[in-house]
């Protein structure tokens, strides 16, 4: 009997096997069985990814590296290459060169150790932990001009010296101060205790004790205190001269100087996770006390000191204690500080919003526990890697509940990560607000992630060699992805940095659908050279619109059958999806799962594509041909909806694939399948 089934969106992305037979789920009629080198749109389109553009190998191929972004603002990026004790740089899509050469520098790191750094940035520094190593920040002073130190845990402004304490009248008290001195807002530890005896009691009426000291070279501020019961008491403060007068002034014991800190400097004690929360740099998870979190003062992300008698804005100190160790894994700013250990999420913060040293407020608000991946924000919702390494969850505050709750966006999507474990991923917002997952068998995932509309759709990438690492960063008007691939070229293996191309075009002359790829633009030729990185390498090109495949790379070119002035020549993939087996009944015979199928027709309402095929399950395909009006012309893409037959085929699923195996743009917007369903 004839029938027709009709889809209008792909906005649930693959469903896993599992699922295959979950016609009652509503997600079931906008799901794919399939998808490779594709991604869903959040609006419910799917695209046939961008190709990779070549941007440069590693400093040694020889070794794992890792990317990490560095974002000042939106038109300000860079992405850093952490390899083996080494750093390098790139940015707007170069490597960063000094003096002819690619700009690197020197790290603590080894190479075993890159993909375990946690790290924050704060303007033109990010802040660096790992348990190996003393935290360190990496400081941008320029293009080619960075540098790696330790982070100072205690603040360096010069001590004063208190050079005389002179009492107005002599007598039988004894009077101890000591004094600190402010640079750059930043307030010095105290000076030694200065102690004169003989003075006259400073309750009687005119009495007074002039304390003078030596200059501190850019000090601001002078700040007195008085001992009392060993405790140094705070009496005033001059921003002029170098002498303070206590007139019997009472000593304020709730305000004491700085005592130094003895964080960070020993192996087992350096922290491996790190973040920032409201005007504080946080650490956390050292080998001896991994529960612990660590705040610098308020303001002041180098100074980790706290007041002999604390107050607010001292340095915070405490632990997540709970039935179970809670490890911590990462921590994330959002509208509170969110910690993330091993056995559940928590949630810090003080009283009325506002962070309270003296009295932090620690809640659970979950169990399930997560892996060493940084957590990721998608605008107010956290996304995190649970404990397994095998499934991602989001976290967002719910006004409602007073508290925090989430999905599990791996659900049905789980069979891409059975027996694997995510080690890297990064979110570009924009355009697409794809989240792209990196496994450890060098597999890259891409989910679609739009929380307000509901929308997690996962798809695989296929792509030549193994994915280590990803970032994102932005670049002019969208968010540029970066990937490490170790492929095989030559018989040796090769890391290299590659780009995701923006796939903004107009014409097919500027689609970049290859991988490991260079673009050529100039006099028309039929030599292409710079193509070193894939010697020996079978490639494809795509010239002035024209696709042309089975070239060899040797001598680091290759020669194409015409001139051309626009080439674009790499490794090719093939990108394709399959719907999921028709969920039809019918009234007199009912549902058609299990009866034979047969595929006679197929409208798709495609936007910007070009030279794709229907395949049926027995391997033949249907080509959609388009041709110009003008032969001169380069074959336009099409926007709009196509008929095309299928080739005969009887089977018990009625599933169609969709493929691209050309070097050109591919979205489909909605498909429409012409079924003959058969009643036994």
């Amino acid at each position: 009997m004839p029938s027709a089934r009709f889809q209008p969106s792909f906005a649930a992305g693959v469903i896993g096997p599992g699922l295959w037979g979950r016609i009652d789920l509503a997600k079931y009629d906008t799901a794919i069985k399939r998808g490779v080198n594709c991604f869903v749109h959040a609006h419910g389109g799917i695209s046939n990814r961008p190709g990779l553009r070549f941007i440069c190998e590693v400093m040694d191929s020889t070794q794992r590296h890792r990317l990490m972004p560095f974002v000042r603002e939106v038109d300000d990026s860079a992405v850093l290459i952490f390899g083996n004790q080494q750093l390098g740089f790139i940015s707007d899509g170069q490597r960063v060169q000094s003096g002819g050469a690619d700009y690197t520098i020197a790290t603590p790191w080894l190479a075993g150790q890159v993909n375990a750094i946690d790290a924050v940035q704060s303007v033109d520094v990010i802040f660096a932990a790992h348990r190996a190593t003393a935290p360190r920040r990496i400081s941008r002073l320029g293009p080619a001009n960075w540098t790696v130190s330790t982070v100072p845990i205690n603040p360096t402004t010069p001590i004063p010296v208190i050079t005389e304490i002179e009492p107005r009248r002599s007598g039988e008290e004894t009077y101890s101060y000591r004094l600190t001195a402010i640079v750059g807002g930043v307030e010095s530890f105290p000076s030694t205790v200065q102690t004169f005896t003989g003075a006259e009691l400073l309750s009687n009426e005119g009495a007074m004790n002039v304390i003078r000291w030596n200059a501190v070279p850019g000090a601001t501020e002078y700040r007195v205190y008085r001992m009392r019961n060993g405790v140094a008491g705070y009496i005033g403060f001059t921003t002029a001269g170098l002498a303070f007068v206590d007139d019997n002034i009472s000593a304020d014991l709730t305000v004491t100087p700085p005592v130094q800190a003895g964080l960070f400097s020993t192996p087992d004690n350096f922290p491996s996770v790190v973040s920032i929360h409201q005007q504080r740099l946080v650490f956390g998870a050292t080998n001896n006390r991994p529960e612990t979190v660590w705040l610098s003062r308020t303001g002041d992300y180098l100074n980790f000191t706290r007041s002999q008698n604390m107050v607010a804005t001292d340095r915070a100190e405490f632990d997540l204690a709970g039935e179970q160790l809670n490890r911590i894994r990462g921590m994330l700013q959002l509208r509170e500080l969110l910690v993330f250990t091993s056995s559940g999420e928590f949630s810090v913060t003080g009283p009325e919003g506002g962070f309270d040293a003296t009295n932090p407020i620690v809640t659970q608000y979950g169990y399930v526990g997560s892996a060493a991946i940084k957590p990721l924000v998608a605008d107010d919702t956290a996304l995190f890697v649970e404990r397994s390494g095998r499934g991602v969850r989001d976290l967002r505050y719910a006004y409602e509940s007073d508290g925090y709750s989430g999905n599990d966006l791996t659900i049905f999507a789980s069979h891409f990560f059975e027996g694997r474990r995510i080690i890297a991923w990064a979110m570009a917002k924009a355009p697409w607000s794809l989240i792209w997952v990196v496994l450890d068998n060098g597999k890259l995932l891409a989910m679609t992630y739009k929380r307000e509309h509901q929308v997690w759709a996962w798809t695989e990438m296929d792509i030549d060699g193994s994915v280590e690492s990803v970032a994102c960063v932005p670049e002019n008007s969208i968010d540029a992805t970066y990937v490490i691939v170790r492929r095989t070229v030559g018989g040796v293996q090769r890391r290299y940095v590659e780009r995701f191309d923006d796939r903004a075009f107009s014409t097919a002359t500027d689609a970049f659908f290859v991988d490991c790829g260079i673009t050529y633009r100039g006099s028309a030729t039929t030599t292409i050279t710079g193509l070193e990185h894939l010697e020996g390498r079978t490639v494809s090109a795509l010239a002035d619109g024209d696709h042309v495949r089975g070239l060899i790379v040797t001598g680091g070119a290759v020669t194409l059958p015409f001139a051309a002035s626009v080439v674009h020549v790499g490794l090719p993939y093939v990108a394709e999806f399959e719907t999921l087996p028709p969920a039809i009944q019918f009234d007199d015979v009912g549902a058609a799962r299990g009866r034979p199928h047969n595929v006679s027709g197929v409208k798709l309402q495609m936007e910007k594509t070009r030279g794709i095929k229907t395949v049926t399950q027995d391997g033949r395909s249907n080509e959609i041909v388009q041709t110009g009006g003008d032969l001169a012309e380069v074959i336009a893409l099409w926007t709009g909806i196509h008929n095309l037959s299928v080739p005969t085929l009887w089977n018990k699923d009625g599933t169609v694939t969709i493929r691209q195996d050309y070097p050109l743009p591919m979205t489909i917007l909605g498909i429409s399948v012409d079924l003959s369903i058969g009643r036994s």
